[in-house]
């Protein structure tokens, strides 16, 4: 959803001091950059820095940064939580850039900061990020043609749009390289506004860098973030070389990049990642594809995704020439940004062919048989991927190691939060048969965290619902909070940078018992990595051992020699039987049995007696559908079944494809 006003940020704002001063950045293309550059240039001169940017590459955490160092997921949510109650409590009902921006200036002000590189979403006129205050620059980059249907149709109106950043007062850096009706419209705003503006010289800057492979755009961007951190900071050192030096580190994924996709591919040629999304964008690139990568006189092979409603037709007409290749797929879906949808492959695919291109492919939604398909048409031949900044985001996903070994820890309580992390019972919520028993809750927590560290193909996921009516917080996200809580991440080998341990985490809030435990888990590792585990670690109970692998993996068909179980009992369990003639087993040994009898009648616990239970806990009526739709049911080559209360199970038989193999089991109930 998105709504161009300020009333609401305003006030969501209102409890957030901004005291930080502001560089703000507006304009089409290379706004990114040059906040890298402008936040790296801070950093350099010992100024604390905060920077904003969008969309995220892989969490919605990874657009905020502190002193270059992205945030950590607890930083993030910590601050989001507090932002989100605010807009409970405010009745805003603030939208999801609104939300993300209060949560980076929150951030910025618990962090102390003393400037914040801030990109503008949307226009500047009306985004999310123009309710900031203390503005120390303004910056307008390259405008072109985009978002049309919400910042008008010529150039003049989406420039106007994003001049309304500008304060009186303030000085603005202008893209210099603009055409004159951008120019002569963004400078009418100036006087009316009475900013001062400023347009940086490039000639010295490309002396300097001649011969060092940087392209025209990418000197005009160091131009702007030079001038504005020149204009922000008087007092700090701004000379050319100081730029040279703090550019040549400065790093921004996803532009002109060279990615290996020997992993997914085997191909050993790196290939060629661009986020060009509009024509402006696409003229840049088909340029420096042009210069670097057609010099060898054989074809490119096109990998592209767009997002709906982008002007494919003229990004096609500057990058596709006689005798290149074309895939065509889509990009997955975009968290926290659910207005951003996939354009349909076969419609670039069309256009493609119009323009006369023969060789195409459809991946539909496949991204890695969509690079293979490619690395195999190209040969030795340049491969290029672009059309969009998300399917960048897929890429990189997709191009870190692969996890095969998923570590599910069994919810049993949920830990509200509080000084004692954990270590005081009464921070819980547990029945009352369980009390006594936090202590082993944690020991599972840890042991789940250990077995991470020790497996860098390794994935961690906390299973448990919302199983309380006090509070809407799931078993999961609970032993998360109090893993982070308790700092148990600090124990992976020192220098694991957060951004490397944050996405091999995961929260499954759905699982209600401990079959869900472990399907719910293996569905969400596959929705996020879009591999099925090879091997599996259960932390749990030991007694519940039998039930977890014995029974539940059993009857899911995960191949029990690829299963290792953690298991760690409370002290003090009753023995399992007494000393008398003849033996009697202890209530809690014949309440264990009765479970396990149940699970062996029941493999799937679909039946009365265990379905009833699991409805019994689903106080806050989770959906208890295991795939999003019919189409990831599909794509997920699972067979199920759904029981009359919208449960989603599996069939007794059919494929079963984690484990390394696909395999048909025999009908078990």
């Amino acid at each position: 959803m998105i709504d161009l006003s300020l009333a609401r940020i305003s006030r969501l704002l209102q409890s957030t001091p901004q005291t930080w001063k502001a560089f703000h950045v507006a304009g089409t293309n290379g706004k990114g950059s040059i906040c890298a550059y402008l936040s790296a240039l801070l950093h350099a001169s010992g100024s604390s820095c905060g920077r904003f940017t969008s969309p995220h590459l892989i969490d919605r955490w990874d657009c905020i940064t502190v002193n270059e160092k992205t945030v950590s997921e607890t930083v993030f949510r910590e601050a989001e939580d507090a932002v989100k109650q605010r807009d409970r409590e405010g009745g805003l009902g603030a939208t999801e850039f609104e939300l993300l921006t209060a949560t980076a200036f929150e951030i910025f002000h618990r962090a102390r900061v003393e400037y914040g590189v801030v990109e503008v979403g949307l226009g500047g006129r009306l985004d999310a990020t123009n309710a900031m205050e203390q503005k120390a620059v303004t910056v307008i980059t390259k405008i072109g043609l985009d978002h049309q249907s919400m910042l008008g149709n010529t150039l003049e109106e989406i420039a106007l749009q994003k001049a309304g950043i500008m304060r009186r007062g303030i000085p603005c850096v202008v893209d210099g390289s603009n055409s004159p009706t951008v120019l002569k419209a963004i400078e009418e705003h100036a006087k009316q506004v009475g900013a001062p503006l400023h347009y940086p010289s490039t000639s010295e800057l490309a002396e300097a860098l001649s011969g060092s492979g940087y392209e025209p755009h990418q000197i005009q961007n160091l131009a702007c973030a030079h001038l504005a951190f020149r204009l922000g900071c008087p007092s700090h050192e701004g000379s050319l070389s100081h730029l040279i030096e703090v550019a040549r580190k400065a790093t921004w994924p996803g532009r002109l990049q060279m990615l290996d996709v020997g992993s997914i591919t085997g191909r050993e040629q790196q290939v060629l990642l661009d986020g060009a999304h509009n024509t402006q964008s696409a003229e840049v690139l088909a340029s420096y594809v042009q210069k670097r990568l057609r010099q060898t006189g054989k074809p490119v092979t096109w990998v592209l995704a767009a997002s709906q409603g982008k002007d494919m037709e003229g990004i096609l007409r500057l990058l596709l020439q006689t005798g290149d290749s074309v895939a065509a797929v889509r990009f997955g879906p975009v968290d926290g940004m659910p207005w951003v949808q996939p354009a349909d492959p076969q419609g670039i695919l069309d256009l493609a062919g119009q323009l006369g291109i023969q060789e195409s492919y459809n991946g539909l939604d496949d991204i890695p048989g969509t690079l293979r398909w490619a690395s195999t048409k190209a040969g030795g031949g340049p491969v290029v991927i672009a059309g969009s900044l998300y399917l960048v985001s897929d890429l990189f996903g997709f191009t870190m190691t692969k996890p095969n070994h998923l570590i599910i820890v069994c919810g049993h309580g949920i830990w509200l939060g509080g000084p004692a992390k954990g270590h005081d019972e009464s921070e819980w919520l547990i029945e009352s048969y369980k009390k006594g028993e936090t202590p082993t809750f944690i020991a599972h927590i840890r042991d789940g965290v250990k077995a991470l560290s020790e497996d860098d193909r390794a994935v961690l996921c906390f299973s448990g619902a919302p199983t309380r009516r006090e509070t809407r917080l799931s078993e999961g996200e609970s032993y998360k909070n109090l893993a982070h809580a308790n700092s148990y991440f600090n124990h992976f080998p020192e220098g694991t940078p957060n951004s490397e341990i944050s996405p091999r985490i995961l929260v499954d809030d759905r699982a209600l018992d401990s079959y869900y435990n472990v399907l719910s888990s293996l569905v969400l590792f596959w929705r996020v990595h879009h591999v099925w585990p090879e091997h599996l670690t259960i932390v749990s109970h030991a007694f519940k051992r039998k039930r977890l692998v014995d029974l539940h993996c059993a009857a899911i068909g995960f191949p029990l020699h690829k299963i290792r179980f953690l298991g760690t009992d409370p002290d003090g369990l009753p023995p399992s039987s007494t000393g008398s003639e003849p033996p009697r087993i202890h209530p809690f040994w014949r309440s264990v049995i009765e479970a396990e009898e149940q699970w062996k009648e029941d493999p799937h616990g679909v039946g009365a007696i265990l379905a009833a239970k699991r409805r019994e806990r689903n106080v806050w009526a989770v959906e208890q559908r295991l795939f999003a739709d019919d189409d990831e049911d599909e794509r997920s080559r699972v067979q199920t079944r759904f029981l009359d209360d919208g449960t989603e199970t599996l069939h007794g038989f059919g494929p079963r494809p984690w484990g390394g193999v696909v395999s048909g089991l025999r009908r078990d109930g």
